[in-house]
This record gives C-alpha cells, sequence and structure tokens, in this order.
C-alpha cells in the first residue's frame, strides 16, 4: 500500500471532520421525524466514518418501511430522504475545504 502524501493526508482530515458533522445533523434530524411506538427505531439510528472519508449510516430493519412522523404517504424511510436532503451541502463545503487547503500556497499574501 503505499503512503499517503501531505495533501492527502490534509484533504482526508477534512472530509472525515465533513463527514462526521453531516452523520450528526442527519441524525438531529431523522431520529426525531421516525415513526415509532417505543423508541427502538429512534434509538437503532447510527453512524460511522471508515477510513476517514466513508460514512455509512445504519438502522433497524423495519425503519426503511415506515412512513416519517406525520406522513401517511410518499416516500419512507426517515433516514434516507434526511440523508438525500443534506448531501449535496455537505459535498460542495468538502470541496470547497479542500481547493481552499490546496491552494492557499498559490495565493498572493498580503
Amino acid at each position: 500500500m503505499k503512503r499517503r502524501n501531505k495533501e492527502q493526508l490534509k484533504a482526508d482530515k477534512i472530509i472525515k471532520a465533513e463527514l462526521l458533522n453531516l452523520g450528526d445533523k442527519v441524525l438531529d434530524i431523522a431520529q426525531p421525524n421516525s415513526r415509532r411506538d417505543t423508541g427502538r427505531l429512534q434509538d437503532e439510528m447510527n453512524f460511522r466514518v471508515i477510513k476517514d472519508t466513508t460514512l455509512m449510516f445504519g438502522q433497524m430493519y423495519y425503519g426503511a418501511f415506515n412512513y416519517p412522523k406525520g406522513k401517511t404517504s410518499g416516500e419512507k424511510n426517515a433516514l434516507n430522504i434526511t440523508i438525500e436532503e443534506n448531501i449535496d451541502e455537505t459535498t460542495n463545503i468538502i470541496v470547497k475545504n479542500i481547493n481552499d487547503v490546496l491552494l492557499a500556497p498559490f495565493k498572493e499574501k498580503k
């Protein structure tokens, strides 16, 4: 396996930080919106970051087949809906931050 250079390590650090923020944000929105009777569905949503650049969400199996709280039609799975609503913003933030770090040496110093 090839060692990563300084720029790759900086980029991975930026990506991991934003993925952790996305995970927290998604759970803060999805958990209260998930339909549940006993609280088990809400308690069983979680996430983790693997190898600094991969975000993985998980929930109980039956969570994928429940409508979000207050809805009886449309798309099911409150967790997936929330991920789709927030992923573009996080991607843009990651790209901007990595560009800023990589281009910093080339910008004029005042």
